[in-house]
């Protein structure tokens, strides 16, 4: 009995077994593994890169500041004795600002001209003396030894009058720089000394602030991402708090150097003022028109991913997918200027799964409206 109870269990176990060896797939076990771990492919939208027109307008607050500025002070020293304007004043290029006793320079000059009085006299007396000493050496009257003797005294002589000549010079130079004169036309910024004050040389007493306000100056700060974008000579709109219309103008200059502190270049634009409407140092608001690139290679705005500092694109290879780094140039709302990088031949991520999906993944393209792909 208990052998014939063991032997119907194993016939048991041997069906058992016939009945899994049954549901392996005809494939066999390997293939059945394979399926399992398949590399999944996530659908994604995608498009080409194009050739446009590309247009960007820059925005950045700014100031309109005087042109030129000059802090005028005293080249010679003394006690001012008349201070010709005041806060406010508008003057024109050569006006008198302010003078300086002229007393002391006046005599310095009366006794230099003194002195190349009796630099002349000398001179003339030599030359007199020489020449009979050459009449006399004719004559065998002196010796030789006189008249070089004669001839040397003539040229110091000469070279105290030439000296002295100097002497003269500078000394009405100086008296002419006793009266101070405007440099250009403007309005004067600040009255910083009145009579009766003794102006200094070294350190510079600063007597009048001088500011040109007939042309003024827009300055605006454009950040260093926008380097390539502002030329000199672009149109640009300033707006000026304060005045109803707004200022068309130019870009002037653009700055060879990036501040550190701010990481922007700075750009400047002439204003027109000869009405003095506008004041030096008013807050502006700059708008600037790049000129437009033609044939230039773009990329929607949505397909540019940035990472680490650098600016990609996910284009599709081989059914996978890449991250090609670029260089960009201008932006529109929409679209974003392909310097370097991209040649327009490939076919990138767009949408959605621009932003989400990750380099390597495996992709399959999305079909387009009309069934193609």
């Amino acid at each position: 009995m208990r052998e014939r109870n063991w032997g119907l269990i194993g016939l048991a176990l041997l069906a058992l077994l016939a009945a899994g060896c049954d549901r392996v797939p005809r494939d066999g076990p390997v293939a059945a593994t394979t399926q399992a771990v398949a590399e999944p492919e996530v659908e994604v939208e995608t498009a080409a890169l194009r050739r446009g027109t590309l247009t960007q307008q820059l925005w950045a607050p700014g100031s309109v500041v005087a042109r030129r500025e000059s802090q005028i002070g005293t080249e010679v020293a003394g006690r001012l004795v008349r201070v010709y304007v005041t806060q406010g004043d508008r003057v024109d290029a050569g006006a008198p600002l302010f003078e300086v006793d002229p007393t002391p320079y006046e005599m310095a000059l009366r006794q230099a001209e003194a002195g190349l009085d009796v630099g002349r006299a000398e001179v003339k007396q030599l030359e007199a003396d020489v020449e009979r000493a050459r009449t006399l050496r004719r004559q065998k009257v002196v010796a030789e030894q006189d008249i070089e003797r004669l001839t040397t005294n003539l040229a110091v002589a000469r070279a105290r009058l030439r000296q002295t000549e100097e002497a003269v010079a500078l000394a009405r130079h100086n008296l002419e720089r006793t009266l101070v004169r405007a440099p250009f036309a403007g309005s004067v910024a600040a009255r910083l000394a009145d009579e009766g004050t003794t102006a200094l040389v070294q350190p510079q007493t600063i007597v009048v602030v001088l500011q040109e306000t007939a042309e003024l100056e827009a300055r605006a700060s454009i950040a260093e991402s926008q380097m390539g974008l502002v030329q000199v000579g672009d149109p640009a709109l300033v707006r000026i708090e304060g005045v109803p219309e707004p200022v068309h103008t130019h870009v002037s200059s653009v700055s060879d150097s990036i501040d550190k502190a701010t990481r922007t270049y700075l750009v400047k634009m002439p204003v027109p003022n000869p009405d003095r409407a506008i004041k030096a140092g008013v807050f502006a608001h700059v708008e600037i028109d790049p000129a437009a690139r033609a044939e230039a290679l773009l990329a929607p705005r949505e397909a540019l991913r940035v990472e680490e500092g650098r600016t990609r694109l996910l284009v599709v290879r081989d059914g996978r997918v890449e991250a090609l780094p670029v260089e960009l140039g201008m932006f529109a709302e929409q679209e974003a200027e392909i310097v370097s990088g991209a040649d327009g031949s490939e076919r990138i991520v767009v949408g959605d799964t621009a932003r989400t999906i990750a380099p390597g993944m495996r992709v399959r393209p999305k079909p387009a409206a009309g069934g193609a792909s």
